[in-house]
């Protein structure tokens, strides 16, 4: 390297950091590159607050000054973000715990009615900075009046107290299981869609402090004389990397699924539909995938178009690309370039549930926009903004805001509204008592009957055909 090269590399951090300044809206105006600065340490004893702590106050401050200079909507929503400092001012100063404090930052923000924009705490900062959660590994849906598990961990005291999925929890410490889950959704946080609000009355119920403890009643799917489970049980720490899954399936289709849009999976996925360039159909799972990148969600559309098309457009505050150091990094009207020879330009079919948000919403509703992919299951979260990184908060907490949003070539937007299936399966208890998949059989079904020899089709029960032609069919 030349002398003179690494001398100014050396200097460059000096240079630079007079124009990173949070101050500074010139070069860097979205502070992509000043959010984060320091590690969080979680001390042993959680410390009660004080109600003078100088932090709480900045917190407070940084919250709600960053939402009011930089959320993507002028309007906030329709939103008074005025008036929402002043109701939750008192409240936060009244605070008698970091719990608390930090829960009613996040509720503060969550009046904006965006799942984007958030405060996670110091404790749930670790969490995420360890790919862990702490939990009861409990999953559970309201389904016809009753409270369904949908998924038990392994690993938990539930599931070696017996408690497995397809069983109804029928009180939880002592309360009526339903009355409390329901009570605990209208208390929650508010969300981008009242069916992503419930998932904070999930949390509420599932999530806290390591060993503290929760009292349950399980009720079998059968009606035998021991019918019921009750149960006290740990909260414990289960590791949460990112998933993936990739196979031919019986049926000859392909098949993908992945926890999340995380920059280490996009090789593993995009390397997946090219080794699946000979199978007759495809299908994408993103049930349960909350989003991520959206950088892995245009790689992963490109990876299905053949041709250069433009989706949609953002939406940002100012009515400018999102730039750094003067180079724009994402055009108002972003292009997606095909792959040319290289895409996958069979049948495609993409799986989503109300947990599916983010970029897999993207990647969903722009396929779908395009006549590029059939959308099977159920309407997603509804859920589709975009920030560009956490930013530290005083006191030790992350702060999320929504940055960017997103209107389709249609002008239809996703936030608020889900992307709506062209076929609508909805699960019911006895699919998770049978542990039956009814969204991938209907999603074959559907990719067989895209096939045009009439010996394929005639290998389908027509009580469980497809017509391509019913687009909006429903099977319940």
């Amino acid at each position: 390297m030349p002398p003179f090269f690494a001398r100014f590399l050396a200097l460059l951090p000096l240079l630079l950091t007079p124009m990173l300044m949070p101050g500074c809206a010139i070069v860097d105006p979205h502070n992509m590159l000043s959010r984060q600065r320091t590690a969080v340490v979680i001390p042993d004893t959680p410390v009660p607050l004080v109600a003078t702590d100088a932090w709480k106050k900045e917190a407070l401050d940084y919250v709600w000054n960053t939402v009011n200079e930089k959320y993507y909507d002028p309007k906030f929503n329709g939103v008074d973000w005025r008036a929402v400092r002043i109701k939750y001012e008192p409240l936060l100063q009244a605070a008698n715990s970091d719990d608390e404090y930090w829960e009613l930052l996040d509720k503060m923000t969550g009046e904006l009615k965006d799942s984007h924009t958030r405060v996670h705490s110091p404790k749930q900062v670790e969490q995420q900075r360890n790919n862990e959660s702490h939990s009861l590994g409990l999953g559970f849906a309201e389904m016809a009046n009753t409270l369904v598990l949908t998924n038990v961990h392994p690993e938990s005291d539930a599931y070696w107290a017996g408690a497995r999925i397809g069983m109804t929890i029928k009180t939880i410490n002592g309360e009526p299981a339903l009355a409390l889950y329901r009570r605990l959704a209208f208390e929650t946080r508010d969300s981008s869609t009242p069916w992503a609000r419930v998932r904070g009355a999930v949390r509420k119920i599932n999530a806290g402090d390591i060993d503290t403890s929760v009292s349950m009643t399980f009720v079998r799917a059968d009606t035998h004389a021991d019918g019921e489970i009750t149960t006290t049980m740990k909260r414990r720490k289960f590791k949460t990397p990112p998933s993936f899954t990739k196979r031919v399936l019986p049926s000859g289709f392909g098949y993908i699924r992945f926890s999340g849009f995380v920059e280490s999976l996009r090789g593993e996925v995009i390397e997946a539909i090219d080794s699946f360039k000979d199978t007759p159909g495809l299908i994408v799972d993103l049930r349960g995938n909350g989003g991520g990148s959206a950088a892995m969600s245009q790689a992963l559309i490109t990876k299905f178009l053949s041709d250069t098309q433009k989706p949609g457009r953002l939406l940002t505050r100012t009515g400018k690309p999102i730039t750094l150091f003067f180079i724009k990094t994402m055009e108002l009207e972003p292009e997606l370039k095909g792959d040319k020879q290289k895409a996958y330009t069979k049948p495609l079919v993409i799986l989503t549930n109300e947990a599916s948000a983010s970029a897999s919403e993207m990647t969903a509703g722009m396929l779908q926009d395009l006549g590029r992919a059939t959308i099977i299951g159920e309407r997603s979260c509804g859920c589709l903004l975009a920030y560009l990184g956490y930013a530290d908060v005083p006191g030790g907490g992350w702060l999320a805001y929504s940055e960017i949003g997103f209107v389709s070539k249609n002008g239809k937007r996703v936030e608020a509204n889900g992307v709506m299936p062209d076929v609508t399966v909805q699960l019911t208890r006895d699919d998770y008592v049978l542990n039956r998949d009814r969204v991938l059989e209907t999603a074959e079904t559907f990719l067989r009957n895209k096939k045009p020899t009439d010996e394929k089709r005639a290998n389908i029960a027509t009580s469980d055909a497809i017509s391509p032609s019913t687009p909006t069919a429903n099977i319940k």
